[in-house]
Parts: structure tokens; sequence; C-alpha cells
């Protein structure tokens, strides 16, 4: 980072998103009721976690390089590391899924340009099915397109912002950001299937679910929330805390955590409340890009849950890209053996087992094929390599 100080809570940070997204996505395939269901509602959480997230590491490492080197380098530099972070482990999974659905299933992958480029966020359908649903095996790639449209977006967010220095005018323009996210909302329920109808009328399913979740064109708000929480972290990093300032961070802290604790609550509840649908789901939006950017800050600069430093949390945050990655298709590993109907502590105990499991498999990747390919790629096109997280002091 440009302070040279490596943060180790917001890898461990990485870690908590990723494990947060396989507890969610393998809670239903474990049990069914209740209780499965409310556990699955945390999985939209940890994405917006990761987008968030994203923005923060994005700024500190990369937002002054790109104000004050030459703009051709510095987008070079830039483009070249975020390659290497995402496409080698990317590449391999998707070709490896995509072989295997065309040999043993004679599967064709009519999408598999999109897939490839990172894209099919992007675009609402294909053939009459929603894009990033025609190869279903592969749907929870979504979330790399969108973190890719982040890439092509950040150089222009750090010209935008660049030449805000003041704490108060970020912090002005971060309020600015969370009310024009909940305009977007507005809007997006408001007028967005009719908008989805005239544009691509043959998308006659899941439209809505598209615009507002898997798209990229929601997400920017959170992404930008990250973006300006780094921003006041590095404009308070090298002053001295007060009491006061201290304590009611603290109190902001232990607000967010309680209101993030309960979104996937109010998740859960939205179906069965379906008068109150739109206000809960406004509710959720507007307590994750908050909760996230006061967490993120608290954890950042003023040293709230220190235990995402710790040594297991910044090598589970390291392989955390893997874990993503790899999840769905280690769910059944954790279902081994498992009675039709577990009850409440099985699955806990189930639950933790199929983090571990992942979590050990992507470590074996990570070494393997993600770090390796990332150090090879930016060694040969020129770059420095990637810093060296696992044996880093973090701060």
């Amino acid at each position: 980072m440009n302070d040279q100080r490596f943060i180790g809570s917001l890898t461990g940070l990485r870690f908590v998103a990723a494990a947060t997204v396989a507890v969610g996505h393998g809670a239903p395939s474990l049990a069914s009721g209740p209780l499965p269901d409310l556990i699955a509602q945390v999985s939209s959480i940890g994405m917006t976690m990761f987008f968030v997230l994203s923005g923060f590491v994005l700024w500190l490492n990369y937002a002054e390089r790109l104000r004050s080197q030459p703009l051709g380098p510095a987008l070079r530099e830039f483009a070249i590391a975020r390659f290497a972070r995402l496409y080698p482990m990317y590449a391999a999974v998707v070709l490896v899924i995509i072989t295997y659905l065309m040999i043993a299933r004679s599967l064709s992958a009519p999408s598999l340009g999109f897939i490839l480029t990172m894209t099919q966020a992007w675009f609402p359908v294909q053939n009459g099915t929603m894009l990033v649903a025609v190869v279903p095996s592969l749907q929870h790639l979504w979330s790399i397109s969108v973190e890719l449209f982040f890439y092509l977006l950040f150089p222009f967010v750090c010209l935008l912002l660049g030449s805000v220095v003041r704490l108060p005018t970020m912090v002005g323009l971060a309020l600015v950001n969370v009310a024009l996210f909940a305009l977007t909302i507005v809007a997006f329920f408001s007028v967005g299937d009719a908008v989805l109808k005239a544009v691509a009328p043959s998308l006659t399913q899941h439209g809505m679910q598209w615009l507002t979740y898997y798209s990229p064109y929601l997400h920017i708000a959170q992404f930008i929330a990250g973006c300006f929480a780094a921003m006041i972290y590095q404009n308070r990093a090298n002053t001295s805390v007060t009491d006061g300032e201290r304590r009611g961070v603290g109190i902001l802290f232990w607000i967010s955590l309680v209101s993030l604790v309960c979104a996937p609550v109010l998740l859960f509840l939205q179906p069965r409340l379906p008068g109150w649908s739109f206000s809960i789901e406004l509710a959720v939006r507007l307590i994750e890009i908050i909760g996230f950017t006061i967490v993120f800050i608290a954890a950042s600069r003023y040293g709230h849950a220190r235990w995402l430093s710790s040594r297991p949390m910044i090598v589970g945050g390291e392989c955390s890209y893997s874990i993503y990655l790899l999840h769905p298709f280690l769910i059944r590993l954790a279902m081994i053996g498992k009675s039709d109907a577990p009850g409440a502590v099985e699955l806990v105990l189930r639950l933790g087992l199929f983090v571990m499991i992942a979590t050990a498999i992507a470590w074996i990747t990570y070494m393997l094929i993600e770090a390796p390919a990332r150090t090879w790629l930016r060694k040969s096109f020129g770059t420095s390599a990637p810093r060296d997280v696992i044996r880093a002091k973090p701060v």
C-alpha cells in the first residue's frame, strides 16, 4: 500500500466475506426449513461486504499512483495487477467446468465468450435466459463480472475524487453517495421492469433480479462507498485519536454490527411481509452500505475487531478468492452421511465443516495456481511482484 503498511484486518474481512457467502449458499443444500432459509440470507450481505471492501482496498493501493504518476504507466500497472489477481484462477475454474459439462453431459456453452471475458453480468439476456444463469454451475461468477466493471470504473473515480482532501467534504460526499443510492433503488424498483421490457423483451423471467442484484449498476454506490471509507481512513491515519473520537466510533461500530446482524433477519421476513417488501429491501441496502463503511473505518483506523488480523484470518483472507470460486462445487463433501432432516446443531456443524473443507482446498489451489500465476504474470509484464501478505506484519 502507499503508506507501506499492511492492514491485516482488511485481509481478515475478506475471509469473513467469503465464509459468509459460502455458508449462505450451503445452508439450503444441507437442510430445509426456516433455519436454513434464514442462514441463506447472509450470502447477499457477504456480497455487499466484498463490493465495499473492493473499493476500500483499491483506493488504498492505487488511488495515489493514478493521481500522481503519469497516467499511461499507472494504468498499465493497475491493469496488469488486477488481471493477474482475477483471471488465472477464474479461467481455470471456467475451463474445467465447461469441459466437464461438454464431455460428460454433452452440453454446449453458448455464453462462453461472455463468461471468459467476465462480462456476463453486464448484459441481461441471451436467447431468452438471464445471461448469468445460462451455465447454472457458473452462475456465482456474476460477482467477478461486477468486480471487473469496478476495475474499469476505478480510474474515473480517482480522477473525479482525487482533489478532495478535507474530511468534512469526504463525509458529505459519502452521505450524498448513500442518498443517490437510495434514489437509484427507488428508480430501479419503480420503472426498472418497464425499461427492461422495452430494452430486453425476451427476458420474461428474473429481469428485476438481474437489474437489482446481478448487474453491476446498482452496486456502483457500494464500491464508491468503499472508496470514501478509504479516503476517510487515509485522512485520519496520521492524526492522534482522542478519547471522544474513539468512543464515538466505538458506538457507531457496535450499532453497525448489530444492524448488519439484523439485516438477514429482515430479508428472511421480506417474502412473509409482502406489504413491507420494498421498505425492507431499501432498509437492508442502506444498512449494508452504511454499516460496512463504518465497520471498515473502525477496524482499520481504530483497532476494533483486532482478531481479524490474526494469522489464521490473514491466511483465510488470502485464499478467499479461491474459496468463493470453488465453494459451490464442494458442498457435496459436507453432505456425506447427512440425515434427511438435520437438526440445528448438526446443520451448524456441517456448515463449519463445509467452510473448513472449502478453505483447505482453496489454500491448495492458492498455493499451486493463484499465487504462482499472479507472480509470474506481473513479472512477465515488467511490474513488481505482489506483496507477500502471509509474512507481512500487520498494523
